[in-house]
């Protein structure tokens, strides 16, 4: 950015030499407010999609006083709580909406005072009110008003006294700005921003109309008409000045062109703002040597400080459509495995400790029990 800066100062000084006259680039269009779209940045959807795909692929599992229960005795709204969406996609709804807006709704339907589905409502079209006097929250949606027995609101972080939770995005909408900015000036760097191409520039005194007039040959431009000429007046493209005129061109490479340490720092920023390791973000802090050690450390953060609060958040608003005494759990445990050989040593140890059987080894590792094995008390180290 400090090389570029000297760049646009190094023109700014160079358009205001009486002795050259400047080609003009093309004009930039009328300077409109650029919507704020989080997500077309890349380094947003990357961390959006990240989160979103660990919650879509972790498995459910439903607990009475700390015991899972059988399969068989887990309610139908949680085995499948959407008529049109996979649990998968159910699940990822939910974490979309937390992590862009910062709110989540899901609505039960019934039938019958029977709960039959449930419905991941679009955050942006939900209004939450208080009734100053009774405290009580309704939920405007699409025209109608809902309970809070009939919506679960999930927020990611809760403000006190605030009806709506506060997301990353909302957070740190500056920041986020300044990088869709960052990104749109260097795309419209070349063709968008009115900066001259090069310099026609002489040691002679020109008067203005002589400035006109070579630029005006330099860029085709009839003199009568003020209109570019056709491409066949001029088939070869040979410019061709006078009076001692030279052109020298106005370059920049490709890593100022591009913004590269802007870019990748807003990267950084990002990452950090919703809690993900770099790894993830397949980028790199400079300076830093990555190991598979301290990769898979990164990746152990990131499920404990930053994915496990999307989950709990959603584990208590299901929670909330169970019978009285269930819980509702993700089963976390995929993500934290270790590779091959470490995860067999664990093993080893609590085998050799007596304080695991080799079937219940054998289940973590997804294997059939075998038949006939010792009891676990018996195992001698």
């Amino acid at each position: 950015m400090n090389r570029f800066s000297r760049a646009l100062r190094e023109l700014t000084r160079r358009a205001g030499n009486p002795a050259g006259a400047m080609p003009p680039g093309v004009m930039p269009p009328t300077r409109r407010e650029a919507p704020f779209e989080p997500a077309s940045l890349v380094s947003v959807y990357r961390a959006i999609d990240i989160i979103t795909s660990a919650v879509a692929q972790l498995p459910l599992r439903v607990e009475r006083h700390g015991v899972e229960v059988p399969a068989s005795e887990i309610p139908d709204i949680i085995k499948a709580p959407s008529l049109s969406f996979t649990r998968s996609d159910f699940l990822e709804q939910i974490a979309l909406s937390l992590a862009v807006t910062g709110n989540a709704y899901i609505l039960a339907k019934r039938i019958g005072g029977k709960i039959v589905e449930l419905v991941v409502l679009n955050p942006h079209e939900v209004l939450p009110t208080q009734d100053e006097t009774t405290g009580v929250i309704t939920y405007s949606y699409r025209g109608r008003d809902y309970s809070q027995a009939d919506i679960q609101h999930l927020k990611f972080m809760v403000l006190p006294g605030s009806l709506k939770g506060l997301g990353a995005i909302q957070a740190a909408r500056a920041e986020i700005q300044g990088a869709i900015n960052l990104r749109d000036y260097a795309a419209q760097w070349f063709n968008g921003t009115g900066q001259p191409s090069g310099i026609l520039s002489t040691e002679q005194a020109l008067t203005a109309d002589d400035a006109k007039q070579i630029r005006d040959t330099w860029n085709n431009i009839d003199p009568a008409t003020g209109k570019p000429l056709p491409a066949t007046a001029n088939p070869s493209n040979i410019k061709v000045t006078g009076k001692g005129v030279k052109y020298e061109p106005i370059v920049l490479n490709p890593r100022d062109a591009q913004f590269i340490e802007s870019r990748n720092f807003n990267t950084l920023e990002i990452a950090r703002l919703f809690g993900i390791p770099a790894t993830l973000m397949l980028t790199a802090t400079e300076g830093s040597s990555m190991t598979y050690s301290n990769i898979e450390q990164d990746w152990l953060g990131f499920v404990r400080f930053t994915l496990t609060k999307y989950l709990r958040k959603i584990e208590e608003a299901l929670t909330t459509f169970t019978p009285r005494g269930q819980t509702v759990r993700f089963q976390i445990s995929a993500l934290l495995r270790s590779d091959t050989l470490t995860r067999y040593q664990a093993h080893q140890i609590a085998l050799t400790a007596g304080f695991m059987t080799l079937n219940e080894i054998r289940a973590i590792e997804s294997l059939p029990p075998l038949e006939n094995q010792e009891p676990r008390e018996t195992v001698k180290p």
